[in-house]
């Protein structure tokens, strides 16, 4: 489980006194770096092979388009836990090919320092005027490597016996034969806690690299959260991402490449280009927002004055719609809570106005998928805002550390 996406816009900076003047139109007008650092264990490929699929689907999306246009796309793939490779996809005879940037060996990728350094390397061989990047690799929303118990145990079906998430059973469909069970980006090999990295890390690492991203995309579990969304404010001007578990297949790039594919990206469409895919896949499950972080401190500062008037009655707490599959859950939906927190008609009608201006755009099917433990779950979906958060939630993990992060400090 890891969470990263990068993307980047950055300000074209001409140059000082007495050089020469740099002319921008020969600049490269976008660079996207799609980012899939190791999601197994030292013995397990976790995402490796789907990771794969779906940079096969991005370059055929490429070739379908006839290009890249105005467009550089960079990728890093670990392709096992001690080897990545940074390479440039190219567009040339109606085919894609691949130039290789440099390796790597061991994953210091974890750190801000082997971070930053990857973000450079990107920035020098692709300068851009804008920035943007997609991260592939499983997800645990806002919390930190730190919080979790055996990182993250209680969450593999082989270990949590027979349990299952609070949630409405429903026939399952399979995708296949050999295969019982749908996977999902949080199901799989997340046993180990070394290649995981906090989104602080992430966070502290774009800012180094000197990069504004204008999107981050987390194709990743759990990551449309006020707390992801709030510590990334800086960094990117989106966060496009699902606020539940994302089935292993990902995002549906061939349907949503075009839209993201440029620098003045068409949130709406892209985020009805994964609705209608999944609305029609054979596991028909899936949640994602595209939310301005441009907005968060305006929403924490709305936020912070409801946490100074109101407390949540604890008879509501099981009311709250949830979205994800924890026995404990740890991801409720941020709109449900707030409108049964407030009682404040007139701080209420502020928060919505607010939380419209947010959230961009969002879609959701009518259940989500979770596949936490021995048995998957369907969990009907009765509200959707497009972000989670874990203020109220009682799970170990968010007890441990919900209070340390930016967005709590800047609303309580």
């Amino acid at each position: 489980m890891k969470r990263f996406l990068f993307g980047a816009i950055m300000l074209f900076t001409l140059c000082g006194c007495g050089e020469e003047a740099i002319d921008i139109t020969t600049v490269n007008q976008q660079t996207l770096f799609i980012y899939m650092p190791w999601s197994g264990s030292e013995d397990e490929v976790g995402l490796y092979e789907v990771l794969k699929e779906n940079l096969d689907s991005i370059e055929s999306a490429i070739v379908t388009n006839g290009g890249l246009g105005k467009t550089r796309v960079v990728v890093f793939l670990s392709e096992s836990a001690t080897s990545s490779t940074l390479y440039e996809i190219c567009y040339e005879n109606n085919a894609c090919t691949h130039q290789k940037i440099r390796t790597y060996e061991g994953h210091n990728y974890t750190t801000v320092e082997g971070l930053t350094s990857i973000l450079n390397e990107v920035k020098n061989k692709a300068y851009a005027l804008n920035y943007a990047l997609i991260v592939g690799c499983h997800g645990t929303g806002w919390t930190p490597v730190e919080a979790w118990e055996n990182y993250p145990y209680s969450a593999k079906p082989a270990l949590a016996g027979t349990n299952s998430p609070k949630g409405t059973t429903l026939q399952v469909k399979q995708n296949d034969p050999s295969s019982p069970y749908p996977r999902t980006r949080f199901y799989g090999s997340i046993t180990s806690s070394d290649y995981a990295a906090n989104i602080s890390t992430l966070t502290e690492a774009i800012s180094q690299a000197g990069l504004h991203m204008q999107f981050i995309l987390f194709d990743d579990c759990y990551m449309a959260n006020v707390e992801t969304a709030y510590e990334l404010r800086n960094v990117t001007n989106f966060l496009i991402a699902s606020t539940s578990e994302v089935i292993d297949l990902g995002m549906p790039y061939a349907d949503m490449w075009s839209y993201l594919n440029t620098a003045t990206p068409k949130y709406s469409s892209a985020i009805n280009a994964f609705y209608n895919f999944y609305k029609d896949y054979s596991t028909p499950c899936g949640t994602i927002a595209a939310i301005d972080c441009r907005q968060m401190d305006n929403l924490a500062a709305v936020m912070k004055q409801i946490n100074s008037e109101c407390t949540l009655a604890d008879s509501l707490l099981e009311s709250i719609q949830l979205l994800d599959g924890f026995n404990v859950p740890l991801f409720y939906d941020f709109g449900d809570y707030v409108e049964k927190l407030c009682t404040n008609p007139y701080i209420y009608e502020t928060f919505t106005a607010q939380l419209a201006k947010t959230v961009n755009s969002k879609a959701a099917t009518e259940y989500i998928y979770s596949h936490l433990y021995v048995v998957p779950q369907y969990i009907p979906i009765e509200t959707f805002s497009g972000l989670t958060i874990s203020d109220p939630s009682e799970n170990p993990v968010a007890l441990r550390s919900k209070t340390s992060t930016s967005w709590w400090k800047a609303t309580h």
